[in-house]
């Protein structure tokens, strides 16, 4: 899904209509800050607005320009030689097959080529930046979808414990009581129990995933249920994973 422009307004957001700006800013940003980039990125497009424009330019003047960037004699080789590469794939969305084996496409150009060309969100990205961007577009996703109405709300049920009795073998015995985590969607309702397992504070069993009708979940209400409630579907879940219709496997 393409999204709109974040909060952070990145440099790969600002130049993602143009795939060869966006690899070439990648490029600019190693080894170097965004202030310094932000120096001399106008002016370096204005004069060289595609590969064939730098391929032409003459390497004194480019140096001149991308000296606030430093490696200056070492970035004008290796962008020439990407560009070279990147005219004679002859496409401006080459495979990842065809990107990493052009000059200068570390990790960090390769994950925003997947994250800003392919919206793939999911990509373990490593840069600080990239790393809120990311968190960002995955939250958004799911807002995008909750708004669209394509989603059908998720429940995970769980039985909870106050120490680390689930790892006894005989754990459904005596769990604490039962409860559910209530989402929007299925991925919203697994990035809240990794959430609340992260934290450390709960020792929990997970028992299931549902879905639920619409009016379970709404962005204003949010569902509170008593402890009766829990022990009901905690009795509910145990009577149904000791039916006979329910494989070992299952259980």
């Amino acid at each position: 899904m393409k999204l709109g422009i974040s909060p952070y307004n990145t440099r790969q957001e600002e130049y993602r209509e143009d795939p060869w700006k966006m690899l070439m800013v990648c490029f600019m940003l190693n080894q170097t800050s965004h202030k310094q980039v932000d120096k001399v990125r106008h002016e370096f497009f204005s004069r060289y607005p595609n590969a064939q424009a730098f391929l032409d330019s003459v390497d004194s003047e480019v140096i001149e320009l991308i000296k606030p960037l430093g490696f200056y004699n070492r970035r004008v080789k290796a962008w020439k030689e990407f560009c070279k590469q990147w005219i004679a794939a002859g496409t401006d969305t080459p495979s990842l097959a065809q990107l990493i084996e052009m000059k200068g496409i570390g990790k960090y150009a390769l994950d925003s080529w997947k994250v800003f060309q392919l919206y793939e969100y999911d990509t373990k990205v490593e840069d600080h930046v990239l790393n809120w961007y990311v968190d960002w577009a995955r939250e958004e996703v799911e807002r995008v979808k909750r708004e669209g109405k394509e989603y059908a709300p998720h429940v995970v049920y769980y039985i909870h414990y106050y120490d680390d009795r689930h790892m006894d073998p005989a754990w459904m015995s005596h769990g604490d009581y039962a409860a559910c985590v209530m989402a929007r969607t299925a991925n919203e309702a697994i990035e809240k129990v990794k959430n609340m397992v992260e934290k450390g504070d709960t020792q929990i069993k997970v028992m299931g995933i549902a879905t639920g009708p619409v009016d379970w979940v709404n962005e204003e209400t949010p569902i509170f249920t008593d402890e009766e409630e829990y022990r009901k579907r905690k009795n509910e879940i145990i009577k149904m994973i000791n039916s006979p219709h329910v494989n070992s496997f299952n259980r």
